[in-house]
């Protein structure tokens, strides 16, 4: 019975081979009885050591007839052409070296079956097929000659109705170049008074402020009259002022000296009468 007593966590085989030795492919040639291994705390009993020989499973061939057969009759149900990628990919993978001889030989069984499939035609028949094709014939190209004749007619009546509106779109489009050019005209008409007006709206804005400039210099000068006039009219009032004063200084002296008169004159009367 063999057992291990392991105080690290794992011990691999190639720690095993270098404790041990070689192991011998079959048991009881060179093996020495069961013996405890030592080495760094690890304990390693065995009583055999066997090598398996694992050997692998056969592989089913992918590409084989039947898959290439039923990949190329699914191309062929499906519209699409039979080609060695179109196959591979249906079956799902192999080597193209397989696939080609493969599929070369599914094209020539459908050769050989078409082959075999092919039925030969009686001469009667073939002579009413030729006969039925003639008429067949015939009366397409009946039909043509009747459709390109009628293709004609409504070539010739669409070619007369283009003529005719390309001569009305001439007509309108001399009418349009009139228009246009008395429109130009115009334009240049408008556009010869609008450099008018500007040029007077220009003469306009530089009178207006001559105008202005004239206008504040007069009220300028009004405010220089209308100060001074009030200047004046301050000193007058000041000068009727003095003159009513010395009027009145005049008059007080006058009645002064008009009384001082009369009281001199009186005494004198006076003494006369005495």
């Amino acid at each position: 019975m063999a057992f291990m007593a392991l105080r690290t966590p794992e011990v691999s085989v190639g720690a095993l081979l270098l404790l041990t030795g070689p192991i011998p492919s079959e048991p009881g040639r060179g093996y020495s009885p069961p013996k405890t291994i030592e080495s760094r705390n690890t304990y390693i009993t065995y009583d055999t050591l066997r090598l398996k020989k694992v050997t692998p499973m056969p592989r089913t061939p992918i590409i084989t007839p039947a898959a290439v057969a039923r990949a190329a009759t699914e191309l062929l149900a499906q519209g699409r052409p039979v080609t060695n990628a179109g196959v591979l990919q249906l079956v799902g993978g192999g080597s193209m070296s397989t696939l080609v001889p493969l599929l070369r030989a599914w094209r020539e069984d459908q050769k050989d079956r078409v082959a075999r499939e092919e039925i030969e035609i009686p001469e009667p028949v073939m002579e009413q097929v030729r006969e039925l094709a003639t008429r067949i014939w015939r009366d397409a190209t009946e039909e043509a000659q009747t459709a390109t004749d009628a293709l004609r007619r409504e070539l010739r009546e669409l070619r007369l109705e283009s003529e005719q509106q390309q001569g009305e779109l001439v007509a309108h489009l001399g009418k349009v170049e009139a228009e246009r050019d008395a429109a130009i005209e115009q334009r240049d008409q408008l556009s010869t008074r609008v450099d008018a007006l500007e040029a007077d709206q220009r003469q306009s804005a530089s009178e207006r402020a001559k105008a202005a400039a004239a206008l504040e210099a007069v009220r300028e000068k009004c405010e220089f009259l209308a100060t001074t006039l009030a200047k004046a009219e301050a000193r007058a009032d000041r000068a009727e002022a003095r003159l009513v004063e010395i009027l009145k200084e005049r008059t007080a002296e006058k009645s002064s000296a008009k009384s001082a008169r009369t009281g001199r004159a009186k005494p004198g009367e006076a003494g006369a009468a005495g």
